[in-house]
């Protein structure tokens, strides 16, 4: 694949259908279910969707939302949650999940001081990302959704002018 630039943006109306796109050929859900998903994305005040494009298409996003306590799993407290990154196989390993990761970041820490996360145990590639940008385990947890039956609750605290967790206009980051 020759080079080509990668943007990081807030989702948009004219990227919803590529977004869902995305999701049904990657995960093979239903288009109705993400469509209207993420077109909640777009008009929700607790919650926003990241994508990266390529060629004006999606190549790939992220999601965060406010969450009550309870909603991400037992005895998970509630806040800003990160969700939902999804990238498309042929574009993994130039660092796009780290992006909007952080892209997400910037816009949770304009709002709150933590941040959290659930994966599955087994999702190796989500916990060593994490850990990266200074998330720190704080609870497992049996689950139905990870193949091994637990998941992970990780949480990351706002340091103060951190720049490499949430840099200047993460929201609009441009890769190679």
């Amino acid at each position: 694949m020759s080079e080509v630039t990668v943007w990081i943006e807030s989702l948009t109306e004219a990227d919803v259908a590529s977004a869902a796109e995305l999701a049904v050929r990657v995960l093979r859900v239903k288009p109705d279910d993400r469509g209207e998903q993420f077109a909640a994305d777009i008009t929700g005040e607790q919650r926003q969707m990241f994508v990266a494009k390529a060629n004006d298409r999606v190549v790939a996003y992220g999601r965060i939302l406010q969450l009550p306590a309870e909603e991400a799993g037992p005895g998970t407290p509630a806040g800003h949650y990160l969700s939902g990154v999804l990238v498309d196989p042929a574009w993994r390993g130039r660092g796009i999940a780290t992006a909007l990761t952080r892209a997400r970041l910037h816009w949770a820490f304009a709002r709150t001081d933590m941040v959290f996360y659930v994966t599955g145990a087994d999702n190796t590639a989500s916990l060593h990302l994490h850990a990266a940008l200074g998330f720190q385990e704080t609870k497992r947890f049996e689950s139905e959704r990870s193949a091994t039956g637990v998941d992970v609750l990780s949480q990351l605290v706002r340091a103060p002018a951190d720049p490499d967790v949430c840099p200047r206009g993460a929201a609009n980051n441009r890769l190679q």
